[in-house]
């Protein structure tokens, strides 16, 4: 085909944040790749979409490879919300017809409306639908996840959809330890799509350098504000109210965040403190509560990217079991989190994502202080092997693999009919990319 055709790339983003800071890196190298492409994100969340504005480092990845589509009904009612929803999907409709051969990804199958509509039109015109996981966490997480909570039961199939007789054309996710993506077959069928696995969108040529670009951004930026530029900082990601139930502890990320500031504080009165608060916690109350319990005049709040923040920062330190965690962002992590008493006995005293960075002090135990005060001060205690022997084993076995989706969206879905082979050759490394 003609390499440089224009073609329609739609990004659908959830309520979560979590869908754009995983497809963002992913569209940054294939607007590079192929800068003919029009990309475009599409939301219909108003507190998402005021989350991904008022993230300087987010935009700025944005204004590199595409544009970002506000089309849900806002606070309206009644006729005037249907009315924005049609004109919503009239033009979502008008992008997709118009471009011959346009792709869609969801971090769902196509399954119901107005997604399965979506993913009938474009299969109209000569388009694909791919299932895009949004997280790129491992298993582990879904292990403590579903000991407290149920997975979600299953939704009736769309007319669409049964008539199409798929909800998907692929399964694209990240790395060989996410094999129990089935939990998403509860929102549509998935066991006979094709998987195509693409390595840590993090690795990506145009990331890497966007990252390293952005990092000095945002230095300067602090600098403008009046931090000087060797000046020592810790960065503390904050959960938003009521994550401690999402693993059957209530009240956990509250207490942890307030422990753990104070102690950060005390411990280093002259650092500077950036608060990363989840996308739906800006104005949560606990967290200006903790900071004003704090008593100090260098912490402030940060919007930037928890990767830039990494490379700023001498310890970043979570007080919940998030995604972040697993990342394997360049830095030194602290998981300073709640667990549940199974979590303990069945693994020990370690970080859910121990083997993946993150050194855990227990903020219950009676020696917190201590325990505290030495992981800010002694840098080795991060070099043991047990702290990243996954991680390491995890970027060995899923190198980037950005060449195999390119030849995906340029030629297409491998064939339905021959199934079991796609899935073995889509699904896997070569034997050269594992050497």
């Amino acid at each position: 085909m003609n390499k440089g055709q224009p073609r329609n790339l739609l990004f659908f983003l959830s309520p979560r944040f979590v869908d754009f800071d995983t497809y963002l890196p992913i569209a940054m190298e294939l607007a590079a790749a192929r800068p003919e492409w029009r990309i475009r994100f599409v939301i219909f969340h108003t507190q998402n979409y005021q989350a991904i504005l008022a993230n300087h480092t987010m935009m700025a990845g944005l204004g590199r490879c595409g544009s970002i589509h506000y089309l849900g009904s806002g606070y309206s009612k009644g006729i005037m919300r249907l009315w924005r929803r049609l004109c919503g999907f009239a033009l979502i409709a008008g992008w997709i017809l118009r471009h011959a051969r346009s792709v869609l990804f969801l971090s769902r199958p196509f399954s119901r409306s107005p997604y399965s509509l979506f993913f009938a039109l474009s299969r109209l015109r000569g388009g694909h639908g791919h299932l895009l996981w949004k997280h790129r966490s491992p298993d582990e997480i879904l292990h403590l996840v579903f000991q407290t909570r149920e997975p979600p039961k299953p939704i009736k199939v769309s007319l669409f959809s049964r008539l199409l007789g798929c909800d998907l054309d692929t399964l694209i996710h990240f790395h060989d330890r996410q094999e129990e993506l089935g939990q998403v077959s509860a929102f549509g069928r998935i066991h006979d799509a094709p998987r195509l696995r693409i390595g840590l969108p993090q690795y990506f040529r145009s990331w890497r350098k966007f990252i390293d670009d952005q990092i000095e951004v945002e230095r300067e930026r602090l600098a403008r504000e009046g931090v000087p530029r060797d000046s020592e900082i810790y960065t503390v990601f904050a959960a938003k109210t009521g994550s401690g139930a999402n693993i059957g502890v209530p009240g956990a990320s509250e207490r942890s965040f307030r422990t753990v500031l104070t102690a950060l504080c005390r411990l280093r009165p002259d650092a500077t403190v950036l608060i990363r608060a989840h996308p739906q916690a800006m104005d949560d109350v606990h967290i200006k509560e903790a900071i004003e319990a704090a008593g100090s005049d260098h912490v402030r709040l940060t919007f930037a990217h928890p990767e830039v923040l990494a490379g700023l920062s001498r310890r970043c330190i979570a007080t919940n079991q998030t995604n972040i965690l697993f990342a394997g962002y360049a830095g030194r992590f602290m998981d300073c989190g709640e667990y549940p008493e199974f979590h303990f006995r069945k693994s020990g005293e370690v970080s859910l994502a121990h083997g993946y960075g993150p050194l855990y002090i227990n903020p219950l135990a009676e020696d917190f202080d201590s325990r505290f005060a030495r992981a800010l001060e002694d840098d080795f205690l991060f070099d043991a092997p047990e702290l990243t022997g996954k991680m390491d084993v995890l970027n060995h076995n899923n190198p980037p693999r950005f060449e195999a989706l390119l030849e995906l969206l340029d030629g297409g879905c491998p064939p339905r009919a021959s199934l079991p082979e796609a899935q073995n050759n889509w699904g896997q490394d070569s034997a050269g990319e594992r050497n």
